[in-house]
Formats: structure tokens, C-alpha cells, sequence
């Protein structure tokens, strides 16, 4: 039997044997001089929110880290089965939705093998089904035999347990100083003149060092740029020339910072053997052609500490709670991610910036972030191409001919250029609780019952953030329903504000049973009701936001606060911006006025699956123009469910 891991260096090796017969010319990989500039200088170029560096600076040092098989690991921690030896799935409905890598050595997986295929491969398959609402459950259970007519996919057991991994992210990588005398330093600007770059100041903060985004419900992206810059003054205090710039105009300021760093000490060479480069999980070709390590730059250094406190959080995460993760440690978010699935399990991949060209070579483009639905299936009709290597052969006119400006940035990806920033993400503004009916419903007796399972999978979900944020506070409840034969959602919403936790799932309730009767009810009280056919139904939070304090209970006022880390700005989620250029900074929103509904909508289609995300303008952002809590950020925060909402949607089409 073939493991995983062996399938795969077979597939790699098969393709870089099919470079020896078709010559690969690989991309010139600049060898740029380091200067004090790159390491000091906060405005090498324009910077944007977070680590203080551009994605040009060769410091640049991004990871991506996601948990192996979550699902199926989340679920065996339940039930207390031993992930790493036997063989586990996680079931929706009739569905294989995750895997663990026991299974699938036995050729299991989730996208063309049926349940019954899945148990012929492998007779000893733990089959473990999502938790569900049954009629009238008031929590999700594990019930016997569930059913797409009878019951409703719940997700929150995943959502806690990848709550647990961020909190370990936050605590270990962004609020805590790593373990060892470099640690507990910040940099910030000390001096500023004019255009000049300003030289950054240790000082004893650490919140700001490393910016963490969760990309989905079990994986992250880290930006360590500013981290790996402070280790490296810290463990290297003669390339600290601060004290004197601070004697010098500004020209010789700048003819300073433009002198190249000296070379990494030869003690430091020799430390770093081969031996400890693989031990961090460094990436070598196995075509023979790298006996040995090259000798160390100053770039090489930074993402080898990178990859140090990368392997120290993902133990704290096994030692804490059990489950095993997978990282890779690379120059930006595209590779970054590459990386992290090429090793797994339990396992992390770093990939210096000189072997880029000889690591994506091989690889089918179709792994590259973006680019395995269809628009790589697009790309693939038009050149008949399967790897990166092979797509190096495609001019930029060719490809900016095809597709503009978004040729550009596939010209660019395919290359192993990647500019999108690793963002901070703030809390969600908003929650929603989706059914998916096929067939459709026609009555109000069928559709009130999930109203309320809709309820109360919102009030416990809203009661668990609150446990971190008491005063939370949706300012609407809003109702959207998919009819047959409908081109999109339509939507009615109502205020909502602060209710106490003992009394949110009943207020929730009423208020839902009140917008279904002004709806929907009453047009199915109408003669020629039968043709109206519900596919859809939904119930969800919208601007949801810190309560007013005079809002507050009593208790709320003798507690401490809690210590807030200052805000960052906040961007649109990537993983759901496929084939949009990564500087793209607003999705395609278009407002929509909607006759049978009470307010304007702002409308999303996503390139990926064509489904369409609506959310209601409110009437007093239309005039404040807020830009707190507002129908775009809704909409961003939505988009950044759509990959966990897919799931619910699309659980018939499976």
C-alpha cells in the first residue's frame, strides 16, 4: 500500500523527469544586495497596515499553517479515537466532506469516492456523521440517522475547536514573546526626515511583531517580516547602526542605509548545516544536484527563524490540544500555502527565495491558490498545460491578451510572485443559519420548524462570542429565502439590539416568526400560493457590534476590562476572490432595489460558484455614511463564510 507522502514525491519525481525531455527555461531569480535600508527602513516603499514592510522588501517572510484533516481530527477528539492511526471520515448526509491520512492510504478521498466505494476500500472506516438540528432540537446533537428533509447541517463543534487554535495563534505567535533572550523587543520609527526612511526603535511591545488571518475555519496566514527583522538585530546587535545615523545629515543618512550588509559570520555558516536547514523543514530538489546547503545570506536567516517559531507554536497547539498541523514558511501568501500541503501531515515545508523556480517547476498549477476551479480549468483549455513550468512558456502579451490586467497577475503568480497582504481580522458583524430544501417547501407548517432550529443555532452561536465579547449586539435580524425559479435571494429584515443571553433564542423566535407572517406567510395565505416553491431559507445577524454601555448589566460595570490590542484596518477575505487581482481592495458590489422587499440590497456573485450574497443597506447608512459596521462590511464578513456556507448549500448537489 502507498502512502500519501510517497504518492505524492512520485508524482513530483514523474514530473521532473518529464523536464529532463522538455527543457524547462526557469525564471531569473534576482540576487539582490542586502542593504541596512531593507532591514531598518519602514518605508522602503509604500507600507501597508501591519508589519511595517512591503512585499518587494526581501525580508519579506510569510507562513501559512492549517490544521491536518480538521473535521475528521476534531470529531476523533470527541470520541476519543486516535486520528494518527485508524482510519476516520466525516460524513454529510451521504457525503464524505473530510478525511484523515489513515484513510487515505486506502485511496479514500473526498472528491471522487462515493460513501459505498469508501467502505470497499477500506472495511474498517470510521464513519462519524456531522452533528445535526433535528425537529425541535433547541442544540445540535449526534443523532442515528439523519436526513437532508429532516435535518440541518450544524458546524459549531468546528468553529469552537478552531476558536481553541486561533486563541493558541494569538496568544503564542502575537501576544507573547517567544521563549530565549531575543525575545520582547519592538521596532517602531525613531526618526524621521522628510522622504527619508525611517530607522525603526526596539522597544519593549510585542503585539505588533507578528499579523495573523484566519483564512477559513482551520487555516491561517502569518506575516512575520517584522518579527524575523527584530531577531535579527537582536541576535546580531553590530548591524544596529541607529545610534550612528542619528549624527548624520540627511544625505549621508540615505548613503548609509544604502551600504550592503556584511556577510552572515562564518560561525553562524557553520552552524547552519544541511542537518539543521531539513530540520526546519527546508525544501532541496532531489535531482542530486544540492549536496549541499549554499552558503547563508542574511534573507536565508530571516526565514530560518520564521520557521523556528513556526515549529514551536505548532507544538503548543499538539501539546494543548492534541491535533497536528502543517505549515509552510516562503516569501509571500501564495507560496506560503503551497508549501504547507506539500509535507503533510504533521510536518511544515521552507522554501528559500533562490530555489522558488526549481520548487514550483513541477507542481500542477492547478494547487496554486486561485487557481484550481475554473479558472484553472480555463487556463488548462487554452494551453493544454499541466504544470508551472510548462505555463513559463506562455508570454505576458499572450496572457495579457486572454484575460488584461489579470493576465498580468497569473503571469506574475505562476512565477512565484505574490503581493496580497496578510491581514488582521476583527470580529464577525455577522452570523447566519441557512436551509437548503430539495425538494422545496410550499407551506408555512413545513418552514416554521426550522425557523426556530434557525434561532437557536443563532443564540448559541451568539451566546459563545459573547463569552469574549459580553456586550455584542446584532442591530438586525434579517430573512432571506431563495424561491424556484428565482434569480436571486430576497431578503426583509428587522432591528434588533441587546437582549440578555436567557432571552435570546425566544426573542429571536418571535422576531422570526413576525418577518415570516409579513412575508412570506402572508403570500402563502394567498390563492396560488402552490406555485411558490422555497429552496432557501435563512436567518442571520447583521451589524453585529459592541452594545451601548448604558445597555449593559449591572455585572458588567464592577468587571475589569479586558486589555484591547489596537485595531487594524481590515481587508476583503482572498480565499473567496478568485481570479481578482490580489491589490484589489472592494469586491464587485452592486445595489439592487428590490420591490418586494423593505429595503435596497447590496448584492455579491461569487466568481467561483456564481451563488449570490445579498445584504440590506439600512436606512441611516445610506445618510451617516458610516463606515463602522455598514452594509459593505456585512458583505465582506459574509463573503468570508461563503466557503463554510457552501457547505450547507450545496450539500444536494453532492
Amino acid at each position: 500500500m502507498t502512502s500519501v507522502g510517497e504518492e505524492h514525491r512520485f508524482r513530483y519525481q514523474s514530473a521532473k523527469e518529464e523536464e529532463l525531455e522538455h527543457e524547462i527555461i526557469y525564471p531569473e531569480e534576482e540576487e539582490r544586495v542586502l542593504t541596512y535600508r531593507h532591514l531598518l527602513s519602514t518605508t522602503y516603499e509604500p507600507t501597508y497596515v501591519g508589519s511595517g514592510i512591503t512585499p518587494s522588501n526581501p525580508f519579506r517572510v510569510i507562513a501559512h499553517c492549517d490544521v491536518d484533516a480538521a473535521y475528521a481530527q476534531f470529531e476523533a477528539a470527541r470520541v476519543g479515537i486516535d486520528c494518527s492511526k485508524r482510519p476516520i471520515a466525516v460524513l454529510q448526509w451521504h457525503s464524505l466532506i473530510a478525511v484523515n491520512y489513515p484513510a487515505r492510504e486506502y485511496g479514500v478521498n473526498r472528491f471522487n469516492c462515493t460513501l459505498e466505494e469508501a467502505k470497499k476500500r477500506c472495511p474498517d472506516l470510521v464513519l462519524i456523521h456531522v452533528a445535526t438540528y433535528g425537529p425541535g432540537d433547541t442544540t445540535p446533537k449526534y443523532h442515528a440517522n439523519p436526513t437532508a428533509k429532516t435535518h440541518k447541517i450544524s458546524l459549531d463543534l468546528y468553529r469552537r475547536e478552531s476558536k481553541k487554535i486561533m486563541d493558541i495563534f494569538q496568544r503564542k505567535l502575537t501576544l507573547e514573546s517567544a521563549t530565549g533572550e531575543y525575545a520582547g523587543y519592538d521596532l517602531q520609527p525613531r526618526v524621521a526626515d522628510g522622504w527619508m526612511p525611517k530607522v525603526l526603535e526596539m522597544l519593549g511591545r510585542r503585539d505588533d511583531d507578528i499579523v495573523c488571518e484566519k483564512a477559513s475555519i482551520d487555516e491561517s496566514f502569518f506575516d512575520l517580516s517584522l518579527y524575523v527583522r527584530k531577531q535579527i538585530l537582536m541576535r546580531f546587535p553590530y548591524l544596529d547602526i541607529r545610534d550612528e545615523l542619528q549624527s548624520m545629515n540627511s544625505a549621508a543618512k540615505a548613503e548609509r542605509l544604502d551600504t550592503p550588509l556584511p556577510e552572515v559570520p562564518l560561525q553562524v555558516q557553520e552552524e547552519m548545516t544541511k542537518e539543521s536547514w531539513e530540520a526546519l523543514g527546508l525544501w532541496l530538489p532531489s535531482d542530486g544536484n544540492e549536496k549541499r546547503v549554499r552558503q547563508c545570506t542574511w534573507v536565508d536567516l530571516a526565514h530560518a527563524i520564521a520557521a523556528e517559531r513556526m515549529i514551536s507554536v505548532r507544538k503548543h497547539i499538539v501539546d494543548a490540544l492534541g491535533y497536528t498541523t502543517s505549515a509552510g514558511i516562503a516569501r509571500n501568501k501564495a507560496l506560503a500555502k503551497l508549501c504547507s500541503s506539500f509535507r503533510k501531515p504533521c510536518s511544515q515545508t521552507l522554501l528559500l527565495p533562490h530555489m522558488i523556480p526549481k520548487f514550483l517547476a513541477p507542481l500542477p498549477y492547478r494547487k496554486i491558490r486561485f487557481l484550481g476551479g475554473k479558472f484553472g480549468a480555463e487556463i488548462e483549455g487554452m494551453w493544454n498545460y499541466s504544470t508551472i513550468g510548462q505555463l513559463w512558456q506562455v508570454s505576458l502579451s499572450e496572457m495579457q491578451a486572454k484575460w488584461g490586467e489579470e493576465g498580468t497577475w497569473l503571469y506574475q503568480l505562476v512565477r512565484g510572485i505574490d503581493t496580497s497582504e496578510v491581514n488582521q481580522r476583527t470580529a464577525n458583524h455577522s452570523m447566519m443559519s441557512a436551509k437548503n430544501f430539495r425538494p422545496g417547501i410550499s407551506t408555512s407548517k413545513e418552514a416554521l420548524p426550522w425557523l426556530s432550529v434557525m434561532a437557536s443555532e443563532l443564540s448559541v452561536r451568539l451566546q459563545e462570542e459573547r463569552e469574549v465579547e459580553p456586550m455584542l449586539a446584532p442591530r438586525a435580524l434579517v430573512l432571506r429565502y431563495l424561491l424556484a425559479g428565482s434569480s436571486g435571494m430576497k431578503s426583509h429584515q428587522t432591528s434588533f439590539g441587546y437582549i440578555a443571553n436567557d432571552q435570546l433564542a425566544t426573542e429571536i423566535h418571535k422576531r422570526a416568526i413576525k418577518l415570516w407572517d409579513d412575508t412570506l406567510g402572508r403570500a402563502l395565505r394567498q390563492p396560488g400560493h402552490e406555485i411558490l416553491e422555497i429552496r432557501v431559507l435563512s436567518l442571520s445577524f447583521a451589524g453585529i457590534e459592541r452594545g451601548a454601555r448604558d445597555q449593559q448589566p449591572l455585572h458588567v460595570y464592577f468587571k475589569q476590562d479586558r486589555p484591547k490590542k489596537r485595531a487594524r484596518d481590515t481587508d476583503l477575505n482572498e480565499t473567496t476572490q478568485i481570479r481578482k487581482q490580489p491589490k484589489a481592495e472592494e469586491p464587485d458590489i452592486c445595489i439592487v432595489n428590490d420591490p418586494t422587499s423593505q429595503t435596497d440590497m447590496a448584492k455579491w456573485s461569487c466568481p467561483k460558484c456564481d451563488h449570490i450574497l445579498q445584504v440590506p443597506i439600512f436606512e441611516d447608512e445610506k445618510v451617516s455614511g458610516s463606515d463602522t459596521s455598514t452594509y459593505r462590511q456585512i458583505l465582506e464578513r459574509l463573503r468570508e463564510e461563503h466557503v463554510h456556507w457552501h457547505m450547507a448549500l450545496d450539500f444536494a448537489a453532492t
